[in-house]
């Protein structure tokens, strides 16, 4: 039975009930959390999708080239978000299969679309399914002929191949295929892209200020105000910024998951990728700052020291209301909301936050270090997986004081209306982002929300992304 599967490393000792999933920490395995099997998928819907990705570029035209079974998800995505107009499909069936013309039935379903359309796309993402890669058709020859007949419009070759994770995951794939229209300008030593974000890198963010008071020096040695140039896909309105992205010398991201881009950026455009991972460690968050300024080949025209200062006690003081606010109540994250849900816990824990639940299916390497230190100073926070079948039966209504629940998925599987609505990051990073979340904590704390309303609406914001760039000329 699925409730005995024992792996190694992992020491199971089940909850109240036998058929409770979670491991204590100190028991987990790091490298396998859990056991592969059955997945189940939470009502919390708010995480993003290719379908929803491809919509950040502006004006841009998706053609998905599935079966219906494989359609069924994305065409009900692009519904949900109002974006039918920006969206087609073409339907192949076994007949095109025995026939053996699938490159024929790409080549003329996607000039039939294209032609019908009173106004042409700036870029067509043309996706194609795993069958087509299982029967090794010629997709250079799609993509040449479509090219050819369309020499105006961008086609970027993407996938969908949810069966295929051995050498990438689709995450991976489409970041990477999400910058290909992306030419290489004439380099700008002052201009930088953040890349990789579903969501606009908050206003408040530090980076921000870094940029505008930091110089460089000139071909004259001399020392000139950089007034760095920022570009990224959320706040994007015309085609030209998306282009625009080829003149800069970095791109900064800050999800692991990026660096496929980044690095295929590097290689075709020259641009050096600079990672910024979103930690809730200060001196970790100011060790990575101060290399980023030596990255951009800057110095700063602020009093460094006094500036990192400001920013902590900023963060501190925001995290001590948050914890008033909190008071006794119990503290769940889950991975969905940020990309290092042991850092937040271990940074919690020690502010003296009831941390009592992390839900991930896995974690990345790079917090190893910090599920070292909370398997040794915080024991009994239990880890539950986010897709385990066995969710489905797990008790969502637990007794006790109540939680406040850090992201969809723990506010989901805690039951409780106390919770921050928040899904890959949100857009926030460093002492700022920390501080912002601190504040959204506090405001969960304190106000009631109705889950129902908000955590079954997919990829959290892109409707209003999409409703933004509707209007826009590109």
């Amino acid at each position: 039975m699925l409730k005995d599967l024992h792996f190694p490393g992992t020491k199971r000792k089940m909850g109240a009930q036998e058929s409770d999933p979670s491991v204590r920490i100190a028991d987990a395995n790091a490298q396998k959390l859990f056991p592969e099997g059955l997945v189940y998928s939470s009502p919390a819907r708010g995480t993003w999708t290719i379908a929803h990705t491809s919509m950040l570029i502006p004006g841009s035209h998706q053609i998905f080239v599935c079966p219906s079974c494989c359609l069924r998800g994305v065409v009900l995505s692009a519904e949900e978000m109002g974006a039918m107009e920006r969206f087609s499909m073409l339907e192949f069936t076994d007949e095109h299969i025995l026939k053996g013309d699938l490159e024929s039935m790409i080549i003329e379903g996607v000039t039939e679309i294209l032609k019908e359309m009173d106004r042409k796309p700036t870029c067509v993402l043309l996706y194609t399914s795993c069958v087509q890669h299982f029967l090794n058709i010629d997709l250079s020859l799609v993509y040449r002929e479509t090219a050819a007949r369309f020499p105006d419009i961008d086609f970027i070759d993407c996938y969908m191949l949810p069966t295929m994770r051995k050498h990438f995951t689709p995450e991976k794939m489409q970041w990477r295929q999400l910058y290909r229209a992306v030419q290489p300008f004439p380099r700008n030593e002052k201009a930088i892209n953040f890349i990789g974000s579903f969501y606009e890198i908050d206003k408040e963010c530090e980076l921000y200020e870094l940029f505008q008071n930091a110089s460089v020096s000139g071909e004259n040695g001399q020392s000139n105000r950089s007034g760095f140039t920022v570009r990224q896909l959320p706040t994007m309105t015309a085609y030209s910024e998306y282009k625009s992205m080829g003149e800069a010398f970095a791109n900064i991201y800050f999800n692991p998951v990026v660096k496929f881009a980044a690095d295929d950026m590097e290689k075709r455009l020259g641009q050096k990728g600079i990672y910024l991972p979103v930690v809730y460690d200060f001196r970790e968050i100011e060790r990575r700052e101060r290399e980023l300024l030596i990255e951009l080949g800057a110095v700063a025209d602020i009093a460094v020291r006094t500036w990192f200062d400001s920013l902590r006690y900023e963060a501190e003081t925001a995290l001590r209301r948050a914890k008033s606010s909190v008071g006794i109540r119990e503290i769940a994250i889950d991975g969905a909301a940020v990309t290092r849900p042991l850092s937040l816990a271990k940074m919690l824990f020690k502010q003296g936050f009831r941390v009592t639940r992390v839900y991930a299916d896995a974690f990345v390497p790079e917090e190893l270090d910090d599920f070292n230190w909370l398997r040794i100073h915080a024991p009994e926070i239990r880890v539950y997986p986010m897709t385990d079948s066995r969710m489905r039966k797990v008790d969502r209504k637990p007794a006790g004081p109540g939680f406040v629940a850090i992201g969809q998925k723990a506010t989901y599987f805690t039951g409780t209306r106390n919770f921050v609505n928040l899904v890959e990051n949100g857009g926030l990073y460093g002492f700022r982002g920390f501080k912002r979340l601190a504040e959204m904590i506090e405001d969960a704390a304190m106000h009631e929300k109705e889950p129902g309303k908000l955590i079954q609406v997919k990829a959290l914001g892109c409707t209003e992304n999409c409703g933004r760039l509707r209007e826009a000329e590109f």
